[in-house]
């Protein structure tokens, strides 16, 4: 072979780290669950999709073509969600679990190059992702056999994936070689990436313009090519979301808008190159043992003979979770700027409404994301605090410590559980006030709370029909969504300390934490999706999930049509009112008998991984 190809090959599938790292997740039994649960997803919303298209009667070779193409778009949706999530959780923890062993010391010493380090770490890692990807590929073409979904789109759809999950994993890559911690870097990435993401999928929002007066369709936008969710939608929804074929903004910005899957594909391996770049400057800092960066502990951190000490109150490990834990300033800076930033952005929105400079359209969409955001920071915030409390004590050694006490598994358990709630509280109640608030304000001013969707229903003698508006939100479910949010995090949590208990480290039990999570909640939405139709038991499928249960409330003309069309908004309020005390309790419900389940089988399961660390 030649040097050059022999050289180069050494920086990819000839790595040694990107061969051990292959090589010892072709053995783990939980990457190949880990596929294989991705698979089933995909194929079961492929099953019902098909069903649901052959389920009709009569239909023509168009509708087939239709209903194929709109179920490869839910499919194509739903992997890049996947990707978005998974590929984070995976890569954050890297190059933090090779110095977790302690083996950066071997590795820094061996004739690799600080590039070939990283670009093993990368590669092998990237490898998981890539054979999701390519998994799920023949799923993608079963759609083709009812036409309406070309070769070109799949393969388009799977390279924005790809150049997706590319760029993640050379981020998280890079901030990885900044911090000794997977759980932080997982944590704080995460966010960045949820917020990044929402942020430029509501301007581009709010920046559409239509391509002709009255038109349903509207041009691209300049966030097009930076968002891979507006990509893959000027992808999938050509005639609604119209590229331009001329652009007068200047080369490169215009090229971008016009080409937005190439661009995406450019700008995607443009940043992961300098990523990379910067990663390998900074590599070999991990081996650093000075003492840089201990001016900024001593600013914030309290000497120990200044500390006064603290009384313990009620049970002690709660005390310990609430008091003693999380007080960095990292923490609190995190936790508070979140409240404030979150806060401040409703107070805005809600009186740029109130003195009627936004549209209720507005207001309800940016609500909306606004909302989703939240509630997609606190649930990941919950499962990763939540995951890390029991692991991290075993990693650590803390947790032979506390054995040895009298405290009992369901004291030890209640005490993490309380301590957690009570820490996440304050950002748990930032989108429960700002729901509360919007429909607080859809009671007490009623007039003007209303956007320009216009439900017909039919009138008594059957002849005629009325046309009438429809309210910004269901204020019902607007003011009991605290009793769905409030007990779903908590299950959250429970289900992170669950996985905590039985797995050997932190990122694992995040990893497994979040797969379960999303398994349950999406089987419960998909059992339900034949009942979405019958009234009172659609509103309870919608109230379910609390991501479902708030764009039903703020959507109520698009996702409950059924319910309000045929029994008004009153009675949609009353069903969507009982459908969320009943969502709360069911979650309250599983809450108590997972702790339950854990206090029982605790002493077993810590005894069988004792020692593990």
């Amino acid at each position: 072979m030649p040097n050059f190809f022999y050289w180069f090959l050494r920086f990819s599938i000839l790595n040694p780290i990107c061969i051990r790292l292959v090589g010892a997740a072709s053995r783990r039994h939980r990457d190949l669950y880990i596929r294989s649960v991705y698979i089933a997803i995909l194929a079961t919303v492929l099953i019902f999709g098909l069903l649901a298209i052959t389920s009709v009667g009569r239909f023509s070779l168009r509708e087939l073509a239709a209903g194929s193409a709109g179920v490869f778009s839910i499919l194509a949706l739903l992997q890049l969600l996947f990707i978005c999530v998974l590929t984070p959780v995976f890569m954050a923890g890297a190059i933090s679990k090779e110095a977790n062993p302690q083996t950066w010391d071997i590795v820094l010493t061996t004739p690799l190059s600080p590039l070939q380090i990283i670009l093993g770490n990368i590669f092998g890692r990237l490898f998981f992702i890539l054979a999701l990807l390519i998994g799920a590929l023949p799923i993608m073409i079963v759609t083709q056999f009812f036409g309406g979904v070309p070769l070109r789109t799949i393969l388009f759809t799977q390279l924005v994936a790809g150049m997706l999950a590319l760029v993640v994993a050379s981020i998280a890559i890079g901030m990885s070689v900044t911090r000794t911690a997977g759980r932080k870097a997982a944590v704080s990435f995460f966010v960045i990436t949820v917020l990044y993401l929402l942020l430029t999928f509501a301007i581009d929002r709010g920046i559409r313009e239509p391509v002709s007066f009255g038109s349903g369709a509207s041009w691209t936008t300049i966030l097009t090519p930076f968002n891979p969710f507006l990509v893959l939608e000027a992808l999938l929804k050509p005639s609604t979301y119209v590229v331009p074929e001329t652009s007068i903004l200047p080369w490169p910005l215009g090229w971008v808008m016009t080409h937005p899957v190439a661009g995406w594909s450019w700008l995607t391996l443009l940043l992961s190159a300098i990523v990379i770049s910067w990663s390998s400057l900074q590599v070999r800092k991990l081996g650093d043992r000075s003492t840089k960066g201990t001016f900024w502990k001593r600013l914030f951190q309290q000497e120990i003979g200044d500390r006064d000490a603290h009384a313990v109150s009620g049970n002690p490990i709660s005390w310990r979770e609430r008091v003693t834990r999380h007080r960095n300033i990292g923490s609190l800076l995190g936790r508070w700027g979140f409240v404030a930033i979150c806060s401040l952005a409703s107070i805005i929105l809600t009186t740029l409404f109130l003195t009627t400079t936004i549209s209720g359209d507005f207001y309800r969409n940016s609500i909306l994301f606004l909302v989703i955001g939240e509630f997609l920071i606190v649930t990941f915030s919950a499962i990763s605090l939540s995951s890390s409390a029991i692991a991290k004590e075993r990693e650590d050694g803390s947790l032979d410590l506390l054995l040895t006490t009298s405290i009992t598994p369901r004291m030890y358990l209640g005490g993490k559980m309380r301590g957690l709630v009570l820490h996440l509280l304050p950002m748990a109640l930032v989108p429960c006030i700002t729901m509360m608030g919007v429909g607080l304000l859809v009671l007490v001013a009623p007039n003007i709370s209303v956007v320009s969707d216009v439900l017909v229903q039919p009138a008594y003698d059957d002849l005629t029909a009325i046309n009438f508006p429809v309210p910004l939100a269901l204020f019902s479910s607007s003011l009991l969504f605290p009793v769905v949010f409030i007990p779903y995090i908590m299950f959250c949590m429970t289900l992170g300390l669950l996985w905590s208990v039985r797995s050997k480290g932190t990122i694992s039990a995040i990893i497994t934490t979040l797969i379960f999570l999303f398994v349950i909640t999406a089987a419960l939405n998909i059992c339900l999706i034949p009942a979405q139709s019958f009234g009172f038991l659609g509103s309870i499928t919608n109230a379910i999930s609390p991501l479902n249960d708030v764009i039903s409330t703020l959507n109520a003309s698009i996702l409950i049509h059924p319910t309000v069309q045929s029994n008004g908004v009153a009675n949609a309020n009353i069903y969507m009112g009982i459908a969320s005390i009943i969502s709360g309790l069911l979650w309250s419900l599983m809450c108590l008998g997972l702790l339950r389940s854990m206090s029982s089988s605790f002493v077993v399961t810590v005894r069988r991984l004792a020692g593990i660390n």
